[in-house]
């Protein structure tokens, strides 16, 4: 089926882009490799058998309007290559796949999934992230690997991350330079507050900080976006606007559903055929970057001005209507090799074959599992699909419980104020609860062992994707106050980065001493204010306490009658005694048969 244009009245591109990049810090779902950890070649229709039992090719029909049905170089029937799942299952019986990555939304795209990644990625000095200098005078760019088997640039050289998928194309590799500067950015400001830190402090606070700026996008910008509000509500996604969240449930369980595998693929119908570029006026500018010719060839992010204007043009542009239709730079180009004819995949294809690959039920039965009425035919599927596109089901499948989950969640009409349909979003919702509901590190918990102070939660509730655009791109001056929405002069107007809201890193400077009154007390020490008062001088501030009096007497021989009665706390406890006995400025509280009063 060849793709149909609907720009988006309402969303932009980048709506298409985070997707994609927190889908990567979500789930990365490895393959099955050959002999010295190769590449299987399954292009064969026959490779379960002459090559590896792991091979799972997609026959090609014989009227497929852009693929051959045989193979011109070898005239064999023509198959799309696909390889399983590595299985990862602990115990015998159904085939479990497993995640390479963490599921929690940490920025494992940005800092990796394990200390050693991580390790990889760090200078080891002032809790810096490698990069690469940028030959033109700019901010830095990613850092470069040789060993990419993937990596299709001229150069041979294509960036890396916290996640092997950073050079996918040239808009995902935008984000994550730009989440590499982030953290560049507020190590160095956390160096600037804090001088005495190490770099393992620098790293690990700028860390916290990114990874809730993550968070707080997704949630905050992104996700009311894609589900709709009442969606939002439903699953309780919300965020709080104060204080902090009790939420966490130690025994939840946060594993990624095979299921969110599959429908976290509806950004594929998001994608355009191209990124367009525009300049520091926001003209277009000529050619825009074809996605087929840059899957994995990073090459174009290292001239002059490129980065920002792929993230301008991101911002600018509709996004594709969510609907059936992909664009054929992914169904017929994808990671084509120029120099072979029909070389490119299938996306749709692939996400099709991925989920039978899984053993994920027909889309009939999560309808059923999301509250759906279970359809006995074709025709009950017109509440939430358009009457065509079921006609066109009925001619693609025998049966309406042979309907694949990617194919079924993608063709459903959008859940109102959001781009996915019922099924897709019970399957985001669940997940998504859960990847907030078992993360003891949220950003917005109360643990107190790992929780941000409450005015440093008040500082990254004002963050938003636009501001971090603003703070790492290189020449951007100004941004819409969402770069989820098309521009408009009233409703999302472009401002200067100066007046978006940004966090406030002042706030991270490490206290060496509280100030209380006339009294300095050096960090984590504690000091008696006044004769009633004790108070500690903790990271978040002093903590000041009533002191209970057991012996008013006891208390006169330390403090004199005048600095009691002034403090509330012993007036409270005193007064009277004092009263009763004014000589007990004078005399031996003992003398006067007033112990422990």
């Amino acid at each position: 089926m060849h793709d149909v244009s609907a720009p988006h009245v309402r969303y932009t591109l980048m709506v298409m882009q985070w997707g994609q990049f927190i889908d990567h810090d979500i789930i990365f779902t490895p393959i099955n490799k050959g002999f010295q950890d190769s590449i299987l070649d399954c292009r064969r229709c026959d490779s379960p058998q002459t090559v590896h039992p792991e091979c799972f090719p997609i026959a090609i029909p014989q009227n497929d309007p852009f693929f051959p049905p045989v193979n011109i170089s070898s005239g064999q029937p023509f198959c799309i290559p696909l390889t399983r799942s590595m299985p990862g299952q602990l115990t015998l019986g159904y085939r479990e796949q497993m995640n390479q990555v963490t599921a929690f939304i940490d920025a494992s795209h940005t800092y990796g999934s394990d200390k050693c990644e991580q390790q990889q990625l760090r200078t080891k000095s002032d809790g810096m992230l490698r990069g690469t200098p940028n030959p033109l005078r700019g901010k830095d760019l990613l850092p470069t690997e040789n060993e990419n088997h993937e990596c299709q640039a001229p150069s041979g050289r294509c960036f890396t991350g916290g996640d092997t998928r950073a050079s996918e194309q040239p808009g995902l590799a935008a984000l994550h330079t730009l989440m590499m500067r982030e953290h560049n950015r507020v190590a160095g400001e956390l160096k600037r507050l804090n001088k005495h830190w190490n770099d393992e402090q620098l790293f690990q606070n700028a860390r916290r900080i990114v990874t809730a700026i993550n968070q707080h996008v997704t949630y905050n910008e992104w996700l009311p976006r894609v589900l709709g509000w009442n969606a939002v509500n439903l699953y309780e996604l919300n965020l709080l606007p104060e204080g902090y969240s009790e939420d966490y449930d130690a025994y939840c369980n946060p594993t990624v559903l095979n299921e969110f595998g599959i429908a976290f693929r509806f950004g594929h119908s998001l994608l355009k055929p191209s990124l367009e570029r525009m300049d520091g006026i926001f003209a277009k500018r000529n050619p825009p970057v074809k996605l087929s010719e840059h899957f994995f060839n990073p090459d174009l992010l290292y001239q002059p001005g490129m980065l920002d204007e792929i993230i301008r043009g991101l911002t600018t542009v509709s996004m594709e209507t969510l609907d059936q239709f992909l664009t054929d730079e992914v169904t017929n180009h994808l990671f084509e090799d120029k120099r072979q004819p029909f070389s490119g995949l299938d996306l749709a294809a692939l996400n099709i074959q991925r989920g039978r690959d899984h053993g994920l039920q027909p889309y009939n039965e999560y309808r059923a599992l999301c509250n759906l009425t279970r359809a006995r035919s074709f025709d009950d599927l017109h509440r939430e699909i358009a009457r065509p596109v079921i006609e066109r089901m009925k001619r693609t499948y025998a049966h309406v419980d042979d309907i694949d989950l990617f194919t079924g969640g993608l063709i459903e009409t959008p859940l109102h104020g959001g781009l996915v349909g019922p099924t897709f979003g019970c399957t985001l919702g669940i997940q998504f609860r859960n990847l907030r509901c078992c993360d003891r590190f949220w950003y917005e918990n109360a643990d107190p062992l790992v929780r941000f102070t409450d005015p440093q939660l008040t500082e990254i509730r004002k963050v938003t994707l636009s501001k971090l655009l603003c703070d790492n791109c290189d020449y951007v001056e100004s941004e819409q106050w969402s770069v989820f929405d098309l521009p408009d002069p009233f409703l999302n107007p472009r401002v200067s980065c100066r007046d978006l809201p940004g966090v406030n890193l002042e706030l991270w400077k490490e206290r060496v001493s509280c100030g209380v009154g006339k009294t300095n007390i050096d960090i984590s020490g504690a000091e008696r204010i006044s004769p009633c008062v004790m108070c500690t001088c903790t990271k978040e501030g002093p903590v000041c306490q009533s002191l209970k009096i057991d012996n008013c007497f006891h208390l006169a021989q330390s403090y004199s009658p005048e600095s009691i009665l002034n403090d509330h706390v012993c007036k409270v406890q005193c007064a009277f005694a004092f009263r009763a006995f004014p000589q007990v400025a004078t005399q031996d509280s003992n003398q006067l048969g007033f112990a422990n009063s």
